[in-house]
């Protein structure tokens, strides 16, 4: 216990650090020249890249520009404004969201003189590291062919590191699921701001399944770091999904290396603790960097809006009423919705008779583990239910990587062959000296594997 609380202690020293280093990239980002920024949030203005705050996503659903609007016009202001860098980059100001963002856009393309207020800081805009400097250079389409990229990036990280490090099979069931029956694909191109947050969400289950390869105490700390990044760029699209797939990850890690179930929950477990704590630290170190700027009352706006977030507004008042209108807007907008479900339905149910046939009964409670990640999806939209509701349109894509969990739940102890105690993760042992590995040996001299 001693351990895990020195553990524990320095992970959220770490934790505390790691706030400090996203402090200081965003007041980098802001930075940036405006000048540049300007001229091509103009260009946009006029070719119509920039206004509309909807768009077809070009696979039956909605693309969310309004949210786009509110990243391309975070930290813009005119030449006059005086207030400091830092109180610019805590305070959050930003220009107004698409058709009323136009007039103030070309406002400041003639000279003119808008100074958005500082009130935007209930996220932390770390998008802007990436899109303030990349839309100095070039233009909107240009910073969409960046996001594009970085995205291709993160998912093919994500992949090749669960391929690695918990198998082929669970790396296709844990991410097939989202690409196929989700408009994620098409986010990057269509509303870059989400293509920003997916990125983090995969390039999270990259780093989480590299460091559950070292326990779960890697997997904790990688667990809380992708977090906090996911945070960082994040405005509320879809958290449980970056929380469902690392802790799953994690899991389909620690079945892959060893045999007992006990490494699997006590990596499942820390993993999914961590990620929320994380995810919660970081958001509230940003209220309160933000209230060193501008006095503790920006507390009360928070909590007004996360009162409105949690169950306000002109919405269903039942429970479950978020979940409820996330699978109708799944269900109603996702052509590729039934053969999907359908192909992880046929192969979970394979997969389970494989497992018993193997492992016997007992099997399953490593599927029951595995699983257990799932259950953040429909949690949180019951709890979050004003958000899930209102929001649906996007924040539907988490229904797809629960479908992932379960797919992968199945499918990891399916792939594994009975093994005895003896075998249970016997590696070759590095000789000190001897120039090369050597399998342990019983009294006899045969090979334990």
């Amino acid at each position: 216990m001693r351990g895990v609380l020195r553990f524990a202690a320095k992970a959220l020293a770490a934790l505390v650090v790691l706030q400090l280093v996203l402090l200081g990239l965003l007041v980098a980002a802001q930075a940036v020249p405006n000048e540049p920024i300007v001229r091509h949030l103009a260009q946009a203005v006029d070719s119509g890249d920039y206004g509309a705050p909807y768009a077809p996503d070009r696979v039956g659903g909605s693309a969310d520009r309004f949210t786009e609007c509110v990243v391309l016009g975070y930290g813009v202001s005119s030449a006059d404004d005086e207030r400091s860098l830092w109180f610019r980059a805590t305070g959050g100001p930003r220009l107004s969201s698409c058709e009323d963002g136009v007039g103030e856009i070309r406002a400041l393309a003639a000279g003119g003189s808008v100074i958005p207020p500082a009130t935007y800081f209930r996220y932390w805009s770390g998008y802007s590291v990436l899109t303030r400097p990349v839309l100095a250079l070039t233009d909107v389409p240009g910073l969409r062919l960046v996001v594009s990229a970085v995205f291709a990036l993160a998912v093919l990280t994500a992949f090749l590191a669960l391929v690695r490090r918990a198998g082929a099979p669970a790396a296709f069931a844990l991410l097939v699921p989202v690409a196929a029956a989700t408009n994620a694909l098409a986010m990057p191109a269509e509303a870059f701001s989400h293509g920003i947050a997916l990125a983090a969400v995969a390039a999270g289950v990259a780093l989480t399944a590299v460091g559950a390869s070292h326990g779960w105490r890697g997997a904790a700390l990688a667990a809380a770091g992708s977090a906090a990044l996911f945070c960082y760029v994040d405005l509320l699209t879809v958290p449980p999904m970056a929380w469902a797939l690392c802790a799953a990850s994690a899991g389909a890690v620690a079945a892959r290396r060893r045999a007992g179930l006990a490494p699997v929950l006590r990596t499942t477990l820390a993993t999914g603790a961590a990620w929320p704590f994380a995810f919660a630290f970081t958001w509230v170190s940003r209220w309160v960097i933000a209230a060193l700027v501008q006095g503790p009352g920006i507390f009360a706006k928070v909590q007004e809006v996360s009162r409105f977030r949690l169950d306000g507004g002109d919405v269903s008042q039942e429970f479950g009423a978020g979940l409820v209108a996330n699978w109708r807007w799944w269900a109603e907008h996702t052509a590729t919705l039934v053969p999907v479900l359908a192909l992880a339905a046929a192969v979970v149910m394979v997969a389970l008779v494989v497992t018993v046939r193997r492992h016997g009964p007992r099997g399953l409670l490593r599927t029951a583990v595995l699983a257990a990640p799932a259950l953040v999806v429909p949690a949180w939209y019951c709890v979050l239910s004003n958000h899930s509701q209102i929001h649906a349109f996007f924040t539907y894509r988490s229904l797809a990587a629960a479908v992932g969990v379960l797919v992968l739940a199945a499918v990891v102890p399916a792939s594994r062959t009975r093994l005895s105690g003896a075998q249970v993760h016997a590696e070759p042992v590095q000789e000190r000296g001897q120039g090369g590995p050597r399998q342990d040996r019983d009294r006899g001299g045969l090979p334990l594997r």
